[in-house]
């Protein structure tokens, strides 16, 4: 027997609601979590102090979301590992002298390791290390939240 539409509604509004709630304790558990870190380091108002939040949190996202580094930080977390050409291909038009840029960077952060291969020629193999496996894990819930709150819809990119 086929529900009737006014069910279906129901069903679906529902549903949303509760992911709005799973994505609204995960807010907060994450809030809760950052409160206790802070504590657990020793931090307070006056240490705090000592270092500029607001810039140290934009050179963060600047390098973890600037231009790039996400689509190297995707692709890295997609395949595990790829070379520096594939890495170049995957992303499209991105140049090598850019590239190279922010490979080195990331590799500086911490987030993505370079394997020199012994072969003939030696290759490069670039993967993420542990510390940008947990940053790219610890994005997924936001994409998620954001693909399904409908606040962005994924659109083709425009043909060259």
């Amino acid at each position: 027997m086929l529900a009737r539409p006014e069910q279906t509604e129901v069903r679906a509004d529902s549903q949303a609601e509760r992911l709005e709630r799973r994505f609204s304790d995960l807010v907060d558990t994450c809030s809760r979590f950052s409160q206790d870190i802070v504590r657990d380091a020793g931090w307070n108002s006056a240490s705090v102090g000592l270092f500029d939040p607001i810039t140290t949190n934009v050179e963060i996202a600047r390098t973890v979301f600037g231009k790039w580094s996400l689509d190297i930080l995707t692709l890295l977390h997609m395949r595990q590992s790829a070379g520096f050409q594939e890495i170049r291909r995957g992303l499209g038009r991105i140049s090598s002298r850019v590239l190279s840029s922010k490979l080195t960077r990331m590799q500086e952060t911490g987030l993505i390791r370079r394997d020199v291969k012994p072969t003939r020629p030696p290759r490069v193999a670039y993967s993420l290390t542990d510390h940008g496996q947990t940053v790219a894990k610890l994005g997924e819930p936001v994409f998620l939240y954001l693909r399904l709150s409908g606040a962005f819809s994924v659109q083709a990119e425009p043909s060259p």
